[in-house]
């Protein structure tokens, strides 16, 4: 099967911040009615749909958009969930969504087992096979269709309670309140969440940032991923690292950028804050076989789903450590230049607007005085050289 490529946006406005996806009979009248009025009340704006108080058994367009213009889903599976075709299509929907934009989709297991929604057994399983059993009834071409649709139901809700959620017993679990507002502070940390600024022109990042999405396979909960990013300095591995981040930083507990000064300091930071949950970790600027060394040992500390990115100007520290998916950071290509270009001068530049003796006087100044940035991320690389390495670097640059 094709993989769905997500689209992209650094900057993408919603017009909900959550949408609520839940069988109304089960929980409108008092845990989604309850979770509802406190995520309205925190400030969270929410989707709601009273869709069976007008009947319908097909998805609107009007709630397929607001499926599309939600950031975060949640998925209420209570003991009657499904067998509701309406809500099992709109939960095919909504991992349509999570699949293709890289929203986050969190379930709630409302008096029901995670197990039960996964291998579809109990009240899901007698629910699939009435649904089954009313299909058989169709027309040949009709059954074909519903058994298609069975089909992606079934893997819906498989895909969904493997998803990272909550779980409550109303026998068990303690005040339903307390309950409620545990989630409704999780949604708000992740809507308040402060993107990481990433560059004013970011020309040419898209198609980096999809191709280490990819190897990234945020999809996948049953391991902890490591990423290495690598290349010379001045490249923009940070930016590409800050540039994913904020892409899927929704579908993690915690997102947490961190730079390694010191090994063992850093490493006992990084377990402290985050030990046991799922995280979205970057470890930018990696120098030191040491600091590689204290983390690869210590990823069992994180919840499974969890993923690092690390970036690097060595390839074989990666490869030294086990870490054999790797991306190598790339120039942009001779389009994206001249578009950087052009966002550069004639947008972004203080020259903009200046006639053309003011661009011909600074030129000639630039020839004759070296830009301190680049000399010193250059003399980083140069550095890092070996002595007859550093001689060749020096004979082509002085041609």
């Amino acid at each position: 099967m094709a993989m769905i490529q997500p689209s992209f946006s650094f900057s993408h406005e919603f017009t909900y911040d959550v949408f609520l996806s839940f069988r109304g009979t089960d929980t409108r009248n008092n845990f989604t009615g309850n979770f509802y009025k406190a995520l309205c009340d925190g400030g969270v704006r929410t989707f709601i749909d009273d869709r069976e108080l007008h009947g319908g058994d097909e998805i609107s367009p009007s709630l397929v958009k607001a499926i599309e213009e939600s950031r975060i889903f949640i998925l209420v599976f209570s003991i009657n969930y499904a067998s509701s075709s309406f809500c099992l299509d709109e939960l095919v929907h909504i991992l349509h969504c999570f699949k293709a934009n890289g929203c986050l989709v969190l379930p709630i297991f409302y008096d029901v087992e995670p197990s039960n929604v996964r291998h579809q057994t109990g009240s899901y399983g007698e629910a699939l096979a009435k649904h089954e059993e009313r299909f058989q009834n169709n027309s040949e071409k009709d059954k074909n269709n519903n058994m298609e649709r069975l089909h992606k139901w079934k893997m819906a809700l498989n895909h969904a309670a493997n998803l990272s959620g909550y779980h409550f017993n109303p026998r068990n679990n303690g005040y339903e309140y307390e309950f409620i507002q545990q989630i409704v502070r999780f949604i708000s940390n992740q809507i308040n969440r402060v993107p990481l600024h990433v560059v004013d022109y970011p020309v040419g990042l898209q198609r980096q940032v999809l191709k280490v999405y990819s190897l990234l396979d945020v999809r996948s909960n049953d391991e902890v991923k490591v990423v290495g990013i690598y290349g010379p300095g001045g490249m923009g591995k940070t930016t590409l690292a800050k540039a994913v981040y904020n892409f899927i930083a929704d579908q993690f507990e915690f997102g947490f950028e961190f730079k390694l000064r010191n090994s063992s300091e850093g490493i006992s930071t990084i377990k402290q804050r985050l030990q046991r949950k799922k995280v979205l970790l970057i470890l930018d600027d990696v120098d030191e076989l040491k600091q590689l060394q204290a983390l690869v040992g210590g990823l069992d500390w994180f919840s499974v789903g969890s993923r690092v990115i690390i970036t690097t100007r060595d390839k074989h520290l990666l490869a030294s450590h086990g870490i054999d998916v790797t991306y190598e950071i790339r120039e942009l290509n001779k389009k994206e230049a001249l578009e950087l270009l052009r966002w550069k001068t004639f947008k972004g530049s203080n020259l903009f607007g200046k006639h053309i003796e003011e661009w011909n006087s600074l030129l000639d100044r630039y020839e004759r005085i070296p830009n301190k940035g680049i000399q010193k991320i250059l003399k980083v690389s140069f550095d890092a050289l070996e002595e007859d390495e550093q001689s060749v670097f020096l004979d082509i640059a002085c041609c």
